[in-house]
């Protein structure tokens, strides 16, 4: 890859390579109230990479440790279910709402760390939200053309 800071031509669409913290929630099942905090490793007007760690407890993949760890099954099975997606934008850290899909999924592992990594794709956004997207991905465009 060229750099951190390019627009990828990889894909069908121009992704920018930005981190961008965002909470998922699989509207499939009711078990996770708030959902998971991940990071988006790069985001297009259709849609978005993330890539969080993940850990192997008593076989299973777990999203996140602690008090209630977050199995990572219904967000694999969730091509079939929308993801409520709250994504934080700068520069005053807004909230943009939508739901979403996940297109493809892998989990790899490095060293002794697991690693979940998802393309979502942009499925619905209400018209607000989306003009505040489109209005932020035309921004990160010109800035890192």
């Amino acid at each position: 890859m060229e750099g951190e800071n390019k627009i990828s031509e990889r894909r069908r669409y121009k992704r920018a390579e930005i981190p961008l913290p965002l909470r998922i929630k699989s509207l499939g099942t009711s078990k996770y109230g708030e959902g998971v905090k991940v990071q988006a490793k790069n985001v297009s007007l259709h849609g978005l990479l993330i890539e969080t760690e993940v850990f192997l407890e008593n076989d299973t993949l777990l999203l996140q440790k602690g008090t209630e760890p977050v199995n990572l099954d219904p967000f694999l099975v969730s091509g079939d279910n929308l993801l409520e997606l709250n994504i934080k934008v700068p520069p005053h850290a807004k909230i943009i709402n939508g739901t979403g899909r996940i297109a493809w999924y892998q989990i790899s592992i490095r060293g002794t760390s697991y690693y979940f990594r998802a393309g979502i794709s942009l499925e619905d956004m209400e018209v607000e939200d989306e003009k505040k997207w489109l209005n932020f991905i035309k921004n990160i465009a010109q800035v890192q053309d």
